[in-house]
C-alpha cells in the first residue's frame, strides 16, 4: 500500500474498528483509478475479511515501535 496513493489503512480505524464495508467506502472515496481500486480491495477482503477489530491505542503504539526501519 502507499500513501501517495490513498491507498492506506488510517490509524484511527485500527484503535476503533472498522468493517470491510467502511475500508472499501473509504477506497471508494480516494484518489485510485479503477484498476488499482479493484486490486487495493481485493487485498483488503483477504487480508482482513471480516475488517479490523477494535485494538485501541496501546495495541497501535506497540505496532509501531516495535516496526523496524532499515
Amino acid at each position: 500500500m502507499s500513501k501517495s496513493l490513498g491507498n492506506v489503512i488510517d490509524p484511527m480505524e485500527v484503535m476503533s474498528g472498522v468493517t470491510l464495508e467502511g475500508l472499501h467506502k473509504r477506497l471508494e472515496e480516494g484518489n485510485l483509478d479503477p484498476r488499482e481500486r479493484t486490486i487495493a480491495k481485493t487485498g483488503l477482503a483477504r487480508d482482513f475479511p471480516n475488517g479490523i477489530p477494535e485494538c485501541g491505542a496501546d495495541a497501535l503504539r506497540f505496532a509501531l515501535l516495535s516496526y523496524t526501519t532499515k
